[in-house]
């Protein structure tokens, strides 16, 4: 004999919504973890990006910085040519190539020029004048830019990194009247009007987040950016006018080891 069911009643319309509540809290805890993931995931996103903005600038900045000055013919005149006023720009030179149509055998492999040109081009030509050969960083708004001229002649602007909000360049080098000092500040002024004195150049960078990250909380930023001889000369103020962006800086010295050797 088959036993009957003594309770076949479904859930009431009371246990549903105990039920559908607390799923509701589930779901909506499930979601707001989620979304705070997702914000801090584009928290993190930005930071790196800004890291790696600023850091590549300096990478590309110091690596050509360095030829400054390379003159292997003692003809180019090649160096660093600094703005009097102005510290967010530089443009240096440097003799590379060329030497493909100098008339010169610089490898002496006895063949010259046009039949050994992929060679020779490696070889100064005792100018500045081809590609590649004269460059300037400048801070146009918030975006560093490079200019120089390209293998057709052509001027062409890069944007090198964004979101940019300090470009420093301080120069030292020899103390004029005092051969001995390698280390003095020049001035802008002082720089420009005695170039082949500049041994080394301290650069900072200062990079921002492209918007204001959202993590939950706010980080306002009221710092006071230094440039890296710590002079007092202030590059940024953000006490005066504080805002939410995220800010890294960065700061290097760059030795010129082409400068001074003629």
């Amino acid at each position: 004999m088959t036993p009957k069911l003594t309770r076949n009643k479904g859930f009431t319309l009371i246990e549903l919504m105990i039920a559908i509540a607390i799923l509701g809290v589930i779901v909506a805890g499930v979601i707001g973890a989620f979304y705070d993931q997702l914000r801090s995931h584009n928290t993190q996103q930005q930071l790196l990006e800004m890291q790696q903005n600023a850091r590549a600038a300096m990478y590309y900045i110091t690596r050509e910085l360095r030829m400054a000055g390379y003159d292997p013919t003692g003809d180019a005149n090649a160096g660093i040519t600094p703005d009097a006023v102005a510290r967010d720009t530089i443009t240096f030179s440097m003799d590379t190539t060329g030497g493909e149509a100098d008339g010169e055998d610089n490898d002496d492999d006895g063949v010259t020029d046009g039949a050994d040109a992929a060679d020779e081009a490696a070889y100064g030509d005792g100018a500045t004048d081809d590609a590649e050969e004269s460059i300037t960083y400048a801070l146009n708004g918030s975006r560093i830019m490079r200019t120089a001229v390209d293998t057709t002649g052509t001027v062409v602007n890069q944007t090198l990194a964004a979101n940019i909000d300090a470009l420093d360049f301080i120069y030292h080098g020899v103390e004029p009247g005092n051969p001995t000092n390698t280390t003095f500040r020049l001035i802008p002024a002082v720089a420009a009007a005695n170039p082949n004195n500049i041994r080394f150049v301290n650069v900072t960078i200062i990079a921002r987040t492209a918007v204001v990250p959202v993590v939950g909380y706010t980080v306002q930023d009221n710092t006071i950016y230094y440039n890296m001889t710590m002079d007092g000369n202030i590059l940024i103020n953000k006490q005066l006018a504080p805002d939410n962006f995220r800010r890294i800086m960065l700061q290097k010295r760059i030795n010129l080891r082409n400068m001074g050797l003629n």
